[in-house]
């Protein structure tokens, strides 16, 4: 079983094991990501696997919202890094449950996280023909 560090992302941080962020304040609590930001968690492992394994889970975690109850502040909601570990702990318990479902729903999620990378570059081409046929009628 794999095992993590989470600590409060401080400005110089510096890892040679593999780690990842997750955001700790709003309402997108939960959600991993690659670069750090002022208001997150630094997920640190021992390999490249566990890495993955805690980055996707933390991702199919926050996309089920399993964060969102365990968010407080009256104005700008945060998670405490207790409370993450722990929602990332029972997420962990349940992926190995039952690990070849897991990894089949996982494999969806990021293909669709593809998809909707794809989807996104595809939106942003059809808003700057619009700009160019836009240009080129009313300003040439």
């Amino acid at each position: 079983m794999h095992t993590f560090q989470i600590k409060t992302y401080r400005e110089g941080f510096t890892s040679s094991k593999p780690h990842f962020f997750i955001l700790s304040k709003g309402l997108n609590a939960g959600k991993p990501l690659e670069t750090p930001c002022p208001n997150c968690f630094a997920i640190t492992t021992e390999s490249e696997e566990a890495r993955n394994f805690y980055f996707w889970l933390s991702y199919g975690l926050w996309q089920a919202q399993a964060f969102t109850p365990h968010l407080t502040g009256s104005v700008v909601p945060f998670i405490r890094i207790g409370d993450a570990r722990a929602v990332l702990l029972a997420g962990q318990e349940k992926a190995m449950k039952d690990r070849r479902k897991y990894l089949k729903s996982l494999a969806l999620l990021q293909d669709f996280e593809q998809k909707a990378k794809i989807l996104q570059k595809q939106v942003e081409l059809v808003k700057q023909v619009k700009r160019a046929i836009m240009f080129q009628i009313l300003l040439e």
